[in-house]
């Protein structure tokens, strides 16, 4: 209407989606930070277009083999700091980019161990806890004392 003022407020759309803590914000800001293009920013990380834009929109996640390329894109691990031995087995295994077929030989246990580790339903005994402080590098059983028997 003519001599009527009219202000819209309103947080822009490609704004918003960087806001939070999931991977998909964190890609975008960083993105953004850098002032990438997507396709910039995916080559940067070793994949294609399309792989950076669903990961961007929180559709799909990358594969494990890829997350150390993501880590050091993001300059950081997008996850928080684990408070439960089945969180830092996961956190472990997607920093070195280790499926649990090439993890669980490390220690010296069978892939459904690690799993079950991984998903909180078994606790790794005595035997195999000094394996687990040279995986991690500390004292599994002093950083997470309820999830070891």
């Amino acid at each position: 209407m003519p001599g009527v003022s009219l202000r819209l407020a309103g947080t822009r759309p490609d704004i918003a989606a960087e806001q939070g803590g999931t991977l998909a914000a964190q890609l975008r800001r960083r993105r953004r930070e850098l002032d990438l293009t997507r396709a910039e920013a995916a080559k940067r990380i070793g994949v294609s277009y399309k792989t950076l834009m669903w990961w961007e929109l929180g559709e799909r996640s990358p594969a494990v083999h890829l997350y150390p390329a993501v880590i050091e894109y993001l300059g950081s691990e997008p996850w928080p700091e684990p408070t439960t031995l089945a969180g830092a087995l996961l956190a472990e295994r997607r920093r070195r980019g280790l499926g649990v077929n090439e993890a669980a030989p490390m220690i010296g246990v069978d892939e459904g161990t690690w799993l079950r580790w991984e998903r909180g339903e078994w606790k790794p005994t005595a035997r195999t806890l000094p394996r687990l402080d040279g995986l991690f590098g500390f004292l599994t059983a002093v950083r997470f004392p309820d999830d070891v028997r």
